[in-house]
């Protein structure tokens, strides 16, 4: 290099807290017009972490929600990255986003970002993490040798040309500042590369490419040059190979790095995974609208994965190189990369946040899909948001692994209409079908006051994105029945959201007027056209049913749901056996508190439980008149999952033995010396002060 320097040359600003270069280096400076919005967004913000509510709070353009999403953090999450010890070198750190997720899992981050103003606000985002340094100069020139566990290279690499002290020639650049990445890293260590594809499906389509704003510039060669210029699959492969990585993972992520909702193990994908399926579309063109696509790219998508092609013509790389043995890089970093797809739902409540995950079957068992908690949903506090939704609204979320159903996504052929026939009769006529099946496999037997068939809440999400298709038989399974609503729903609900949300997925693919048309205008066209017209009353009547349930479960705290009264649960035969438990209740609660003690009896028929329970209420004084409210629960025959109905209707358990019944385990429990806790949680469900 022509000039070059070790990270321990660089000299601490006492002003800002960043670390300055020994000498003035060649430029590398980059500005995308948000850093003094988020300069004031990160010095005033309580919470700066990667899945804070509180900055997601302030995403309201492309630039903040680049910063700001939790969506950065799924390129780590994806390959299960959490070597807590890992001395981390970041290369190009932006305004702060990865070096965040860096600070928060491994043990120490030096992050280099060429623009001073840039790295201030890097500085800001990581103001309360210790374990991180942020550098001001050209990584270019960085001459650091065996020192590092990972290096990161996220968007960074395509603009080397421009800041490269040697050469300007794009190839050449990427070629020497890898040798910068491969240099700096121990022989266990990896290093982890995120990059667009310059000939990304998205691009073909007709998408502005990324960094110059210009369609098919990409596509074309770049013949204009460019901030930025990209690599091909085939390019970017051999690039990391010639640094002297020996081996490496290609993952393909969707849209794109930037905001990765899925990722895919190009490696070990099979043309039986369907893995088109995955893939959300159209991919989104980063900072404008979509223009009119010149084809349909969910289903050109599909052919493209069936061509072997999706690698080639993904969007966007991400690719985990190895500086030595792959193996014992794994573990070194407990890396994860035995699955074939991963997808996440993050733009909800924290306690919902999701991932999925398509894995082989062990010894030759069937593919298994793993729905489990992202990482906002594994905070400590997110079982109460989740049991005061459902004490709220009656919504529950079930998780856990389901048999991977090998077809297509029923909304294939809502495209195929589409491109067949536009918005017409074989549109109209899946509606009808997908109509009938919904009845037949979630009907009730009943029908609402205007006599509409009523289904299982569990039908909630049961859209065309939620049922595969048999290849060889044609039957309909559902897939992914994360939600129960607690109570039934109308049939034309569950259609007319499945319509909605199509139109809004899919509107710069649909024909003309509807691309320019609102959703809900969409949906109640197709539904007059497949025979179940709404009326103006009807459809105000399920559009405002879609908002209460999107505000239950969207991206908001669990501070702005209410309730009225809280329920507490205690076992009758420990109330009975323990009259402290009774009195402690008694004389922190009465009645103009908004709390019920529901006592519970598991055994039904159990004998004189009434009886002995009023004697044990009437000695400690509970049931005076003015008392706090009670009620007893004592079914007289069994019924099942009695356990379970009690369970989703409390928000806490007095008790100091816990029970038996798995049901209330994931209740917080309550002892006589907890009372105020208790009054605490009531307080934070109503929003009622309690008096001390």
């Amino acid at each position: 290099m022509s000039s070059s320097y070790a990270l321990a040359q660089f000299r601490r600003d006492p002003a800002t807290g960043l670390r300055l270069a020994p000498h003035e280096g060649t430029p590398a400076g980059y500005l995308d017009g948000g850093e003094a919005r988020l300069a004031e967004i990160f010095t005033t913000a309580r919470d700066l972490g990667v899945t804070s509510a509180e900055l997601r709070s302030h995403i309201d353009d492309w630039v903040t929600d680049y910063h700001l999403s939790a969506y950065r953090a799924t390129l780590f999450d994806a390959i299960g990255l959490h070597a807590g010890d890992a001395r981390v070198l970041e290369l190009g750190a932006g305004c702060g986003a990865i070096t965040r997720w860096l600070g928060e899992h491994c043990g120490e981050v030096h992050a280099i970002e060429g623009d001073a103003a840039r790295a201030r606000v890097a500085r800001l985002r990581c103001r309360d993490q210790d374990n991180v340094e942020v550098y001001v100069g050209n990584y270019s020139e960085l001459d650091e040798h065996d020192a590092f566990d990972l290096v990161t290279l996220i968007g960074v690499l395509e603009y080397g040309h421009h800041y490269h002290p040697e050469t300007d020639d794009p190839r050449r650049a990427a070629e020497l500042n890898l040798a910068v990445a491969r240099r700096a890293l121990r022989d266990d260590g990896l290093l982890v590369l995120a990059i667009e594809n310059r000939l990304g499906l998205k691009y073909l389509g007709g998408a502005r490419e990324d960094h110059s704003g210009r369609p098919y510039d990409s596509v074309h060669g770049y013949p204009g040059g460019g901030p930025a210029q990209t690599f091909n699959a085939r390019e970017l492969r051999s690039l990391v190979t010639a640094a002297g990585f020996g081996e490496h993972a290609l993952l393909l992520p969707f849209p794109d790095y930037k905001l990765a909702r899925t990722i895919v193990n190009a490696d070990a994908m099979r043309p039986a995974d369907r893995i088109h399926n995955w893939v959300d579309t159209p991919a989104p063109d980063r900072g404008a609208e979509r223009g009119p696509i010149p084809f349909d790219e969910t289903l050109a998508t599909r052919e493209v994965a069936a061509a072997g092609l999706l690698a080639d013509l993904s969007n966007s790389f991400l690719v985990v190189a190895f500086a030595g043995d792959p193996a014992r890089a794994a573990e070194r970093h407990g890396l994860d990369l035995d699955w074939v797809a991963r997808h996440w739902s993050l733009d909800r409540r924290a306690a919902f946040t999701k991932r999925a995950t398509l894995r082989r079957g062990d010894a030759g068992a069937p593919d298994v899909v793993e729905h489990e908690p992202a990482a906002p949903a594994q905070d400590p506090d997110a079982p109460e948001e989740r049991r005061r939704v459902a004490a709220v609204c009656g919504i529950s979320q079930r998780l856990g692994p389901e048999p991977f159903r090998h077809g297509d996504l029923l909304v294939l052929r809502a495209h195929e209409a589409l491109v067949a026939e536009g918005v017409g009769a074989r549109l109209a006529a899946l509606v009808r079908e997908h109509a009938g099946w919904l009845e037949g496999h979630y009907g009730t037997g009943h029908a609402d006051e205007a006599g509409v068939a009523l289904l299982a809440g569990t039908a909630f999400d049961a859209t065309w994105w939620n049922v595969v298709v048999d290849p060889v038989s044609g039957a309909w399974s559902p897939i992914d029945e994360e939600w129960d609503l607690g109570g039934p729903l109308p049939l034309d609900a569950v259609l007319r959201r499945t319509l909605e949300h199509f139109a809004l997925r899919h509107r710069a693919q649909l024909p003309a007027p509807w691309a320019t048309l609102p959703a809900t205008q969409f949906a109640a066209h197709v539904l007059a056209e497949a025979g179940m017209p709404l009326g103006s009353e009807r459809r105000e009547v399920l559009e405002l049913l879609e908002r209460e349930i999107a505000h239950a479960l969207g991206p908001f705290p669990a501070g702005d749901l209410q309730v009225d009264r809280v329920n507490v649960l205690a076992l009758a035969e420990e109330a009975i056996a323990r009259p402290g438990l009774l009195a402690a209740y008694r004389d922190r609660f009465d009645a103009a508190d908004p709390v019920t003690l529901v006592l519970y009896e598991p055994a039904p028929g159990s004998p004189d439980v009434t009886e002995r329970l009023v004697a044990a209420l009437e000695a400690v004084g509970l049931a005076r008149e003015g008392g706090p409210d009670l009620v007893l629960v004592a079914p007289p025959e069994p019924v099942d999952g009695a356990d379970a109905t009690v369970a989703s209707g409390v928000a806490a358990v007095l008790s100091t033995t816990g029970y038996a019944s798995s049901a209330f385990a994931d209740l917080p429990h309550f002892g006589e010396d907890a009372m105020d806790d208790l009054a605490a949680l009531v307080t934070r469900w109503t929003a009622a002060p309690l008096a001390a």
